[in-house]
């Protein structure tokens, strides 16, 4: 196997493959990248045996075909390392040659007949959707799964179709995010049951983005392939029954505000300086044309934050947990934000549009 390479596309390919391989693990094997020179590619592949990775780099001159298997950290570093624009790989018998204007590095490697398969998308996918919706889709989802939980199934981000669109939804127990997009193209009516861990949906959202790209998707019983340009991520679905997460998002909010986005964010920021985890909630009073936030920590201080807003109605006090607002003005991706609420013991809303939809819980005035 020879070939001649853009250094910099393959350390872009390299990043992304090496934050699949698995660093610690009994099984050396799933630290390695298997590399296979094409006649116009140099494909590159990782897997941890529940989440893969295939990322072709394009701009090569081959010379001789042919595929090996290296430590996927080793080869990143050594590529990321050098200055070169074009760099030079050459692998015979167990060794690789990496060499670059006045650097040759010499890489023990081993044979690739034993490297898990990593899945490309064979056939037709199930549908197509803009690549800047989907990773806007996954932004306002993702951050809401449950991180570490016994209900394994809130570990990961449900998909499902509504007529022509797609469906994200996440939670974790205190707040669920959902967010909905038009598909470019359809091929099925429904998907299997499709729970995505966070792990593959963030891999994918860290692929170098093309503009007007658009991302075709294929779902089975138990994985989901997605193929953005150069790269197809694959991943294993997460087993068990997410809740019905369309019974949770209350349709009585009687109090309406639309607030700035920005001014939010900043204001919950500076109010959570002085919360802990004893106190951890942001008291939000609402009155005529004004929000007040405010917060204690024992042993610490008070925190007072005023900010004008156009509401109109009953003066209200509730109480949330600064950072479950925080993370989902941060991803609204919109200036202003519509925050829904009808008494203080009952969730909130936040929604930006139509197309997304965050409820979040209360926390006890008490300890706000």
């Amino acid at each position: 196997m020879k070939l001649r390479f853009n250094r910099q596309e393959a350390a872009e390919a390299l990043a992304a493959s090496c934050t699949v391989a698995a660093s610690r693990t009994p099984k050396e094997i799933l630290k390695c990248v298997r590399v296979e020179a094409l006649p116009d590619a140099l494909l590159l592949s990782t897997t941890d045996l529940e989440l893969g990775l295939r990322v072709a780099v394009t701009q090569v001159e081959v010379d001789e075909p042919g595929e090996t298997l290296v430590v996927a950290d080793t080869l990143q570093r050594i590529v990321r390392e050098c200055a070169d624009e074009v760099m030079v790989l050459e692998a015979t018998g167990n060794t690789m040659h990496v060499r670059g204007e006045g650097s040759h590095f010499q890489i023990v490697t081993q044979a690739p007949i034993d490297f898990p398969p990593v899945s490309g998308l064979e056939g037709e996918p199930d549908f197509t959707i803009d690549d800047a919706a989907l990773r806007r889709l996954i932004e306002w989802t993702v951050f809401a799964a449950a991180k570490e939980s016994t209900r394994y199934a809130i570990n990961g981000v449900l998909w499902e179709l509504a007529g022509k669109d797609l469906v994200l939804a996440a939670t974790d127990g205190r707040r669920l995010s959902v967010g909905r997009s038009k598909l470019n193209s359809t091929n099925v009516k429904s998907l299997p049951k499709a729970i995505v861990p966070g792990k593959a949906l963030s891999l994918f959202n860290r692929l170098p983005a093309e503009p007007d790209s658009v991302v075709a998707v294929k779902v089975t019983p138990n994985q989901i392939i997605l193929r953005l340009g150069r790269a197809v991520v694959s991943s294993s679905l997460v087993e068990g029954h997410f809740p019905k997460y369309q019974d949770v998002i209350p349709t009585d909010c009687d109090r309406v505000v639309e607030i700035e986005t920005a001014e939010f964010l900043s204001a919950l920021k500076r109010a959570a300086l002085l919360t802990n985890e004893e106190s951890k909630g942001v008291r939000l009073a609402f009155a005529d044309g004004s929000l007040t936030l405010s917060s204690r920590a024992p042993e610490q201080g008070e925190a007072t934050i005023s900010m004008a807003v156009r509401y109109r109605g009953e003066a209200i006090d509730i109480g949330f947990n600064p950072v479950f607002l925080t993370d989902v003005l941060r991803v609204a991706n919109s200036d202003t934000v519509t925050f829904a609420f009808r008494e203080a013991n009952r969730p909130g809303v936040v929604r930006v549009g139509e197309h997304f939809t965050h409820v979040v819980m209360p926390v006890n005035l008490s300890s706000a």
